[in-house]
């Protein structure tokens, strides 16, 4: 039963992909030249089939590679989890892998920064330890790229704008502490 519907998804994969070499060749009515400028912007028709096959190729290969390392990382998230509920770790941190779980299963990254946030929010409020030592963590990794970043710019005006970031930040720090 499941090889007969992985014959069938597998199927149904060869003819998307042939329609959409059909519709590229089509679209392309002149013939232009392709760019070999791949990842510059310059988006060129494909003129041959073979070229078109090789980009969707590499466009599935992009695709599944993420797929298989969020089923990764998912799976490490998931064993986390067990292990921080045996141990006894604070609940907040847990809902936050689970939630980080469920959105790389279904590869929805909105889901996990919507409710980060809110979390956030709601957990900081009731001065909750462990919301509160991530966030002083998070703001603390952006203060340091913040102060590279200042090390590193020459423009005065922007200078002057990661001067400030700088400063609220580190306000934002003194009053997470």
């Amino acid at each position: 039963m499941a090889l007969e519907a992985l014959k069938q998804y597998a199927m149904e994969q060869n003819q998307a992909t042939q329609a959409e070499i059909e519709k590229l060749i089509k679209n392309d009515a002149l013939k232009r030249p392709t760019s070999d400028e791949k990842g510059k912007g310059n988006i060129k028709p494909l003129a041959s089939k073979e070229n078109v096959v090789e980009a969707l190729q590499e466009r599935l290969a992009a695709g599944y590679k993420e797929h298989q390392e969020n089923i990764k990382r998912a799976g490490q998230l998931r064993a986390e989890i067990n292990k921080g509920v045996q141990a006894g770790e604070p609940v907040y941190r847990l809902l936050l892998k689970a939630i980080e779980c469920i959105s790389l299963m279904t590869g929805d990254k909105l889901f996990y920064d919507m409710n980060k946030n809110n979390l956030q929010t709601i957990y900081g409020i009731l001065e909750e330890p462990a919301a509160i030592e991530i966030e002083r963590q998070e703001v603390q990794k952006r203060l340091n790229n913040l102060k590279a970043a200042y090390d590193k710019e020459r423009d005065p005006g922007a200078k002057r704008r990661i001067k400030n970031a700088i400063k609220a930040h580190q306000e934002k720090l003194e009053q997470l502490q």
